[in-house]
This record gives C-alpha cells, structure tokens and sequence, in this order.
C-alpha cells in the first residue's frame, strides 16, 4: 500500500496518516481531523484504501519492532 495501490482490489485509493486510527474498546476509531490518536512521539502509520476499505498499519519504531522478535510468537 506504500506505494498507493491497494494489494487487495488494486486501486489507487489508497490514503494514509501519521496516528490516523486507533483499535480498542471492540472497534476502530478512524481520525480524520488534526487531532492524534497518539503520542506525537508514536510512530504509527496508517494506509487505507477508500474503494474497498482495506488497511495496513506500519510501526516505524525500531525499538518496538526489536521488542516484538523477543515477545511475540514467529509464524511459520
């Protein structure tokens, strides 16, 4: 989705935002204004395709990537 093309119905509607949603309390809260869903320190960014309503969320925080190799379960 980085590159603006949505990998699920390949359209160029694909739109993204520092800190644009936050998931919790049993849904997805989409940020449309100026206002931060997070710290302005987090390093979350967010694409989502506006045809299909597909998204991707990326984590630029190596530390918390790093931390995630030791915590989390490796699939496959």
């Amino acid at each position: 989705m980085k590159d603006g093309k949505c990998p699920k119905c390949n359209s160029a509607t694909v739109y993204t935002k520092r800190n644009g949603m936050s998931i919790g309390d049993g849904g997805i809260r989409i940020y449309i204004s100026s206002v931060f869903a997070a710290t302005a320190t987090s390093r979350n960014v967010h694409y989502i395709c506006t045809t299909c309503g597909y998204f991707e969320i990326y984590i630029e925080d190596r530390d918390k990537l790093e931390a995630v190799t030791k915590d989390w379960k490796k699939v496959g």
